[in-house]
Order: structure tokens, then sequence, then C-alpha cells
């Protein structure tokens, strides 16, 4: 079944504008090791061996490791991995420690051992085998190359980007313009609040299926690349202009009823609670789990009635329209300097980046598989939906560096930010405070929070 993107209270949210950081973990060390093969059954002084470095064996063995050994039945696999969170917090220290021949990194490990050399450059790798690169996400490429100071040291078998998915049935019944590759959220706004706005929340229509005025702050600013505090001298910065943009946005559109906020309805699946997917939305921003979403109400809805679904790339950012912020990078293939298998590592990173793999991840139906993010081997469609307007914008992995390093500070940073948010928003919507006082309010809090583990850090000094 599909990846849900609803989340029932603010702390899932958080989760999921974090992904790429949650993924790997941040709270814990690397204490005790734990060393497991991919194939148990193997015969290793007859296989090749690749050492792998990931957070988690088992999740590795699921993900990878059966799907490679069962196309590459000679290569033996081990994964090194913590135990207990399954943390890595310094990927510098464990690849001297490991000595993996292929690490997964999320962007900022990605970028800091570009910037010291510590990673094989792929270019060589590609040229002498003659790779294929023709249809690899033109602007993740460019994107990769750039966080690695021109070079690629890397590839990520996908990313987690989004697009405007719109009900042009909608559109056309109240005569609005359909949306527009590149549009920003300030025009997607615009766009939502042509939609009527009255009648009953379960049965009216809506403008843009959104989670409310805190988590649409958090979208704007991850498109913009916006920056709460700076992760290297812990300064609040939640009340500049582009931000407090944000907080009009979002608060506008929650004043004006287009978002429908996600309801759910009693008694009812997720499938038939969905506006967007029900044919009560104009707009949602998804990932292509939606278009899972949509193709299983098809058998799982009585007497659904399907829509004509329009796709826009977007949003983009107001400051750069052919780029975007609202993705989710995480796991970037990369061998690192020095590895003692690089052929092996090297086939792998191929092989996930190839089309017998995309081939296998978009396959129709496929019960064991999740589409939550598209490729970076690019497929023209899938069950019927063309993809080109995930792939139109180039991704841009800096707010989820950011997050990351500030995650790195403390874990509770963001989720304090976003408890701020939540409740300053909601006094504001309500009439109960202004604009500016709620931002003087964001940021005063907001830096409070930040000294408070500044002075902590201070401690354990």
């Amino acid at each position: 079944m599909e990846v849900l993107f609803l989340k029932k209270n603010m702390i899932q949210k958080i989760m999921l504008t974090s992904f790429s950081v949650m993924l790997i973990g941040t709270s814990a060390g690397l204490a005790t090791d734990q060393l497991v093969s991919a194939n148990s059954n193997s015969q290793a002084d007859t296989k090749d061996t690749l050492k792998v470095l990931y957070w988690n064996a088992d999740d590795f063995k699921r993900t990878y490791g059966d799907q490679f050994s069962k196309n590459y039945p000679d290569t033996d696999i081990e994964v090194f991995a913590p135990t207990g969170t399954g943390s890595i917090t310094d990927y510098n220290s464990a690849i001297q420690k490991y000595s993996p021949d292929l690490v997964m990194l999320p962007p900022f490990d990605y970028q800091q051992l570009s910037k010291d050399k510590k990673l094989a450059d792929l270019e060589p790798l590609i040229e002498r085998d003659q790779y294929d690169m023709t249809t690899v996400y033109p602007g993740l490429l460019a994107e990769l190359k750039e966080q690695g100071g021109g070079k690629l040291y890397g590839l990520s078998l996908k990313v987690e980007s989004y697009a405007l998915l719109y009900n042009a049935d909608l559109f056309k019944k109240h005569h609005v313009k359909a949306p527009s590759d590149g549009m920003t959220w300030e025009e997607i706004l615009k766009l939502a609040g042509e939609f009527p706005t009255t009648g009953d929340k379960n049965t009216r229509i809506w403008g843009l299926s959104s989670f409310g005025s805190s988590n649409l702050v958090m979208d704007i600013a991850r498109t913009e690349g916006l920056t709460y505090i700076d992760p290297n001298t812990l300064k609040a910065a939640a009340n500049t202009a582009a931000w407090k943009n944000a907080y009009c946005l979002s608060v506008e559109a929650t004043k004006s009823g287009v978002l429908d906020e996600r309801i759910t309805l009693s008694g009812k699946s997720y499938l038939e609670s969905s506006p967007f997917i029900m044919g009560r939305s104009a707009m949602i921003v998804a990932s292509i789990s939606q278009l899972q979403s949509l193709q299983a109400a098809k058998s799982n809805v009585k007497n659904y009635k399907p829509f004509t679904l329009g796709m826009a790339a977007g949003p983009a950012d107001s400051k750069d329209r052919k780029s975007t912020g609202y993705v989710f990078g995480s796991e970037i293939l990369a061998i690192p300097a020095g590895a003692s298998n690089v052929d092996a590592a090297w086939e792998f990173i191929k092989y996930f980046n190839g089309d017998d793999h995309a081939n296998e991840y978009y396959k129709p139906n496929n019960s064991n598989n999740s589409i939550g993010a598209p490729l970076s081997r690019m497929v023209k469609e899938y069950s019927g939906y063309k993809l080109d307007a995930f792939y139109k914008l180039k991704p841009n992995f800096n707010s989820s560096i950011t997050s990351y390093a500030l995650m790195n500070k403390s874990p509770d940073l963001e989720l304090d930010f976003w408890s701020i948010l939540s409740e300053e928003l909601t006094q504001v919507v309500s009439g109960k405070k202004t604009l500016d006082k709620a931002t003087a309010a964001i940021q005063t809090q907001t830096q409070a929070a930040a000294d408070k583990v500044a002075k902590a850090q201070k401690v354990k000094k």
C-alpha cells in the first residue's frame, strides 16, 4: 500500500518534513557494532564481498540486499550497522573504523565528505563502463555535483520530489485557469482562492488540500530555503521579510477557508476521507504515492468516480522558478576514497540507478512496493500517469542540510519551532493577535529555544 502523507499530529508532520534527517537518526553514537550478511547462505570464500555501512542492517536487507543478491548471486554483502537506534552521527569516523566499500549518505554528510575529499569521483567509472546517464534526473545530477564542489561523488537512486496535482474537471467546471509549471506557493494559494468556500466541510469543494497554517508555513519555508535558526551561530532568523510573508500567506489561506486541512470523515477510510482523492479538492502538492492512492480508490471505494488528473511542476522557489527546496534527499550512494572493492560498490550503484531496478520499482500492483518517491532513473509514466512534472525542477538540498545540522545540535529545535508556530499563528487566525506581534513572539521564543541548546552545549564542554 502507498506511503500515506496524512499525518495525525504535529510531531508526525515534523518527521515528514525532516524525512532525510530522521531516516538515519540523530540521537546515538556508534557504541556497539553489528555485522550481518545480506546472504546468510553464501560461501564467503567463493564470493566477492561488498562491505556496506548503513544505519540499520535489517532495513538494508529488506530494501536493497535481497534484491541485489538475487541479481548478483556471486557477491556477498556484509552490512556494518550500529545497534540500538541505528544512528550514525559521524560518518567520517565510521568510515575510518569499518573501511566500507559503499556508504549511503544524507545530503549533509555527502556535502561534508565531498568537501574533505573522502569520497571517490564516480565520473571516471561512468566513462569507463559507458554507463547510460541520459535518462537520469538531470536536476538531481546538477545538485549532487553542486553539493560535491563540482564533482559527482555519489548517485541518489531516488529523491522525494513533489508536484502540484490538480483536478482538471473542477478547474473546467469553475472556469479557473489550470496550474502551470513553476508556480510559487503564493500563486498556488491565489489560484486556490478562486474556488468556492461555502458549504458543509464534508461535502464542499476545497481549493487546496493542506495541513493548515503552521504546516503550510514550513512547506513554504522549505520551498524558499528559509532558515529559522542559523546552525552555525544559533541565532534565530524567524522574523525576516521572507518568513513574515510565509506567515501571512498561511494565515490568510486558513482564514479564507480554501484549505481542507486534511479532514477525516468518521468511519471512512483514508481514501474516502481524502477530499482530493474523492474529487472535492482542486489541488494538492504531493509525491507519487498520491498516484497509488488514486489507483487504489478505483478498486477499493464503492461507486468511485475518477476525475481527469493534471500535474504541474511545483511549488517552485520564488527566487529561482527552475528549482525547489521542497524535496527530501536521502541515501546518496557513494564509495569512500580508498575503498578496497570499488568495482562491487559501483555495480551496486549502477544496478539501483538502472533500468532493471526502475522496472521492478514501478511495476503496477506490486504489493511489496510502496511508491514513495520517483527514482533518479526517469520513467515516463506509472500506471498511466505521466511523471515528467516530478523531474522538471532542480532540487535544492540546502533546506535538508540545514535541518540536519540543527537536529545535530538538538532534536528538539524543530519540534519547539513547530510548537511556537502553531500557538502564535492560531492566535492570529482567531484575531487574538496581530501578525506583527506574532512574528515578534516567534522570533523571541525561537531565540530562547536556541539559547537553551547553546547553554547545554557549553555545559557539556
